[in-house]
């Protein structure tokens, strides 16, 4: 593949070692612009799903909407700059209440049908095949309520291969007990948290409406087991309280987090750093319950929702101020 004489201009500009190589030769053919990261809308499959979707009712279109021009293909994203949010953020994530986005036992089933496929997906979360319809219970069902960094898997010769991916807001996922966005219902493929992009990043595909690489998030795990989330449905101006795991029906509406007027970083809430923990399955869990904070994440001045980390403004539902920047992946 060529590389443009542009890239290959700020290349040598940026690196003593290939200024001292001339940047020709073997230095141009070592040269790495930059980590690829690919695309998704919500209701795209992507490349090598796992299984048919398990996503359940409609997909919207829930990434702010702020008339950004972006053309397919390859652009620039310095999704390095991504915000890092805790899983356990209360309006980190969207729900209707006893409305389950994706259907746990329909995965379970498709993984069921197929032994390859099943120890594909146990491996990149790390139970054994017998364990996974327990591990897939034990996930809660939600939808992005921003643009969010992952490490996607595609299923190609038998065996999980990793890629980088930006999903969009509105995509439904299953999340672990940390907050931690783990199977991806559209197509069935696990997920876990990024990894570090090299020399920056460039985002391939098709950029949706409003998608802006630094209002991408990046979600870290919460310090500790929680018992539940706190979501927001922004249509209905309702926040509810969802029990970890598959089970919907015990959802109740709860009151707006409480506003503040200081935002600490959303990583110096814990008492330690948070760091990408294995997943755990329902018996290693010590769950403790979440309480309600007033870090939320912005839509852009969407009528009634909270808003996404980055912005300058409050929204205009109760209790839901600004989140800070914060270190990204």
């Amino acid at each position: 593949m060529r590389i443009p004489t542009r890239t290959l201009v700020t290349a040598c500009a940026l690196s003593v070692a290939l200024l001292a190589a001339g940047c020709a030769g073997a230095g141009v053919k070592q040269t790495r612009v930059g980590d690829l990261v690919f695309l998704q809308a919500a209701g795209e499959r992507g490349p090598g799903p796992f299984t048919d979707s398990a996503a359940t009712g409609p997909t919207p279109s829930d990434s702010p909407r702020i008339g950004a021009k972006v053309s397919a293909g390859e652009l620039s994203a310095p999704l390095r700059a991504a915000r890092t949010v805790s899983g356990a953020t209360p309006g980190l994530y969207r729900g209707t209440p006893r409305v389950a986005r994706c259907d746990a036992e329909r995965h379970i089933r498709y993984l069921a049908a197929d032994p390859a496929r099943a120890d594909a997906f146990a491996g990149v979360v790390g139970v054994r095949r017998a364990a996974l319809p327990a591990y897939l219970r034990g996930l809660t069902p939600v939808v992005l309520g921003a643009d969010t960094r992952v490490t996607n898997h595609a299923y190609q010769g038998r065996r999980a291969d990793d890629y980088q991916a930006v999903l969009q807001a509105g995509t439904a996922v299953l999340v672990d007990d940390r907050g931690l966005p783990r199977v991806r219902c559209a197509c069935g493929n696990p997920l876990a948290p990024p990894a570090p992009t090299r020399g920056g990043a460039s985002a391939r595909g098709t950029p949706w409406p409003g998608y802006r690489p630094n209002k991408v998030v990046v979600v870290s795990p919460a310090p500790r087991a929680v018992t539940s989330l706190t979501l927001v449905d922004a249509g209905h101006r309702t926040w509810t309280e969802r029990r970890v795991g598959h089970d919907v029906r015990r959802d109740r509406v709860v009151p707006p987090p409480a506003r503040t007027t200081t935002s600490p970083s959303p990583t110096t809430r814990a008492t330690a750093t948070p760091t990408p923990t294995a997943p755990t399955t329902p018996a290693d869990r010590a769950p403790t319950p979440t309480a309600p904070s007033a870090h939320v994440p912005d839509t852009h001045g969407t009528p009634g929702a909270p808003r996404l980390p980055g912005a300058s403004r409050t929204s205009g539902v109760p209790g839901t101020p600004d989140l800070p920047a914060a270190d990204g992946a």
